[in-house]
């Protein structure tokens, strides 16, 4: 097991916020925690039927993300954002197969290494790339340091996985309270 796991591709793709799983989130269904994500930062309920479902594939739902208008955006995001996303990974790794890939990574430390300059929610590793290989350049911020919020977020949510002999029926109590069907395909996994 490597003592640094700092890219969510191949066995760890589950990881990724692009990874297409579906799960529920406020009583809604998304295909990707990036959908979940961008659906979140809208006030109105209503208006988060495009990410919804399974018609938001990851990758859409991060263009549709950028075009959110700023006066449907919550007032709170910048504050809650970190908090919404914690919760958004808990309802995605509440589903066996996801948890048992997250389990998988034992003790390692989660680094989202990336290439699109994202250094909030992961480590831009874009400098560190061949050129032939920089899709998007590289970026004035991306040093090889960043926030890597998502990778502590994983690492908190692997803990409570691991701790927490609770979390299982914690997590299957959210889930059938959303749709009784679930509790059926949720008690399946568990045999």
């Amino acid at each position: 097991m490597p003592q640094t796991i700092d890219s969510f591709t191949g066995r760890y793709a589950a990881l990724s916020l692009l990874y297409r799983s579906g799960f529920f989130f406020e009583g809604d269904e998304y295909q990707s925690a990036a959908a979940a994500i961008e659906a979140a930062k809208i006030f109105n309920r209503p208006d988060r039927v495009s990410f919804i479902g399974w018609n938001c594939r990851p990758w859409k739902a991060r263009t549709l993300g950028k075009g959110i208008p700023t006066y449907w955006i919550r007032p709170d995001w910048n504050n809650v954002e970190p908090t919404v996303m914690l919760e958004i990974q808990r309802s995605k790794f509440s589903w066996p197969d996801a948890r048992d890939v997250l389990l998988s990574t034992e003790d390692a430390d989660l680094i989202y290494g990336n290439v699109c300059h994202d250094n909030f929610w992961g480590v831009c590793k874009c400098r560190s790339v061949p050129t032939a290989q920089r899709k998007y350049g590289i970026g004035a911020r991306c040093t090889g340091a960043g926030e890597d919020k998502l990778g502590r977020i994983l690492m908190q949510v692997r803990e409570e996985c691991k701790t927490d002999p609770k979390t299982q029926q914690e997590m299957t109590r959210h889930v059938s309270f959303l749709s009784p069907s679930l509790t059926t395909v949720l008690q399946a996994a568990s045999r």
